[in-house]
């Protein structure tokens, strides 16, 4: 059986991507655990048991990976198509998700949705909307 949705990272004008670079940074075992989650979130989309995603403010959801003694969140939206967006991970530390995760994830939403990860060619531009978004 083929997954329903794509899953897309949000990247930066300077190519980082910042989820990714988020689960790359876990060690192995976490990382991995994280990765098998969110093929999960591409199988299910929308219909992803609650157990693993929940609904936060405005369109961001989080994916939550527990792993030991160690909890993840990884925040997205979805998009017609079938696509879903994947804009920033941390590491929990307490029992809300911190306000500057939130605003960054809506940041990044608003860097996607303006360029869908296609950037002007100029390097002064893209220097120049970093600075503008504060990533």
């Amino acid at each position: 059986m083929s997954p329903d949705f794509s899953v897309e990272y949000v990247e930066l004008p300077d190519g980082r991507r910042p989820a990714r670079d988020f689960i790359e940074a876990l060690d192995d075992d976490a990382a991995a655990k994280v990765d098998v989650l969110i093929d999960r979130l591409r199988f299910f989309g929308t219909q992803m048991p609650v157990k693993f995603s929940k609904k936060l403010a405005g369109d961001l959801f989080e994916l939550r990976v527990k792993h030991f003694d160690r909890i993840f969140r990884v925040l997205y939206f979805y998009q017609p198509g079938r696509l879903i967006v994947v804009t920033s991970g941390f590491q929990k530390r307490s029992q809300e998700t911190p306000v500057g995760e939130l605003r960054r994830a809506e940041r990044l939403r608003s860097l996607w949705l303006r360029y869908r990860n296609r950037y002007p060619e100029s390097k002064s531009v893209r220097e120049r909307i970093l600075r503008e978004t504060g990533l």
